[in-house]
């Protein structure tokens, strides 16, 4: 049984206040969006398409800072504490356009923050247990991410619909978000090396199993949707504004429930077999979305956690396993940014989509190229392990 260390624990904590705050946000925002600042699907999944190229951008740029500076922390803590301030502007938000640049500025505060962290948690993680660890990461995430659903379905609930009634919460979402800071700050310790000043970033410094993880989560992310058309899906098959949190809860608590036991049978199977897994998982999700019914939608959720508790969790472990010491915030750069890339292209696409044709098709779409890729992943995947080690 692997040992979590005290740096792995704080910043597991860290994790989950600030995803206390920060599902407190994302259930509500594309609701917001589109019923009081009247934004369309696909200017909706424009302004999420571009959060996620820009977090991918940043991640390239601040993995390869990383490595060159020799420290982890104090871009960690730049990350998280722009993050957790920018937020709750939210509150003052007027137009679709300032929600946009909140949601950007957010998205590149996760950024600036994702390699350091990542290859923090990866320096005091041994290989043979670093599904685990990634996996409890991932488990603390989708606690914080569940209690802050939970927590804005219970103000919902109290305050009512209204449009003051989101913008309350959005103010209220700064408490864990401060908390999370505190813990970041004062418990957390830097793991320091001495970086190479002869090695240079080459395509060849990293493996191929590295190549072929970028390729297959690439092409997977290129069809695949994102939590905000889930949310939007959700009310178009029926289901009421205020049971959306809850229904969101629903996602972060399975997320929360697999994310452990998907580490660790990708330390015993094989990492390529259980991300094969959380592909089919995706695709049943999706197919589930696109019956257009209320029972749908729920499944869709509960099926949407499983996939989330092992997508990035599971990428991460088999970069921790493979990328050379010195260039991990590199390849954890490199591959956020490919995802970033076909994230961007695969929004923007399928909010035109559903504007033009329906909420159906995007989802049926999704469903199916998941489901392929999951049979190709899954038939690849002992030439994939042969190389992995």
């Amino acid at each position: 049984m692997a040992t979590l260390n005290k740096n792995i624990v704080a910043l597991g904590a860290n994790s989950f206040f600030t995803d206390f705050s920060t599902e407190m946000i994302l259930p509500l925002l594309p609701i917001f969006l589109e019923r009081f600042l009247h934004a369309t699907k696909g200017e909706i999944g424009l302004i999420e398409g571009t959060a996620e190229l820009g977090v991918a951008l940043l991640i390239a740029l601040s993995g390869f800072y990383s490595d060159r500076l020799g420290k982890r922390k104090g871009l960690t803590v730049l990350g998280y504490g722009l993050s957790n301030l920018i937020k709750p502007l939210a509150f003052f938000a007027q137009t679709a356009g300032m929600i946009a640049i909140i949601r950007i500025g957010d998205r590149i505060a996760k950024g600036i923050r994702v390699a350091p962290r990542d290859a923090l948690i990866s320096a005091s993680t041994p290989k043979e247990s670093s599904g685990y660890v990634f996996g409890f990461h991932k488990m603390m995430d989708g606690a914080g991410a569940l209690t802050g659903s939970l927590a804005t379905f219970a103000l919902l609930w109290i305050l009512g619909e209204s449009e003051s009634s989101f913008r309350t919460v959005f103010a209220l979402s700064l408490i864990p978000g401060l908390i999370a800071m505190t813990i970041l700050i004062f418990l957390v310790t830097d793991v320091p090396f001495t970086p190479v000043p002869e090695r240079r970033f080459r395509p060849s410094a990293l493996s191929t199993p590295f190549y072929w993880l970028v390729a297959f989560q690439s092409l997977f992310s290129l069809f695949a949707m994102n939590y905000s058309f889930m949310i939007l899906k959700a009310g178009d098959n029926g289901l009421a504004l205020a049971m959306i949190p809850l229904a969101y809860a629903l996602y972060n608590l399975t997320q929360a429930f697999f994310a452990i036991p998907i580490g660790k049978l990708s330390d015993i199977w094989g990492k390529p077999t259980l991300l094969a897994c959380v592909y089919m998982a995706f695709g049943l999700g999706a197919m589930a979305m696109a019956s257009g019914t209320i029972w749908g939608a729920w499944l869709g959720f509960g099926i949407y956690g499983f996939f989330a508790g092992g997508f990035n969790a599971l990428a991460k472990a088999i970069i921790s396993d493979t990328a050379p010491h010195d260039l991990k915030a590199t390849a954890y750069g490199v591959y956020y940014t490919a995802i970033g890339v076909a994230t961007l292209t695969s929004l923007a696409v399928s909010g035109w989509l559903w504007d033009r044709f329906g909420s159906e098709l995007p989802f049926m779409i999704a469903s199916s190229m998941a489901i392929v890729l999951a049979g190709i992943l899954f038939g690849m995947r002992k030439r994939f392990l042969s190389r992995e080690n």
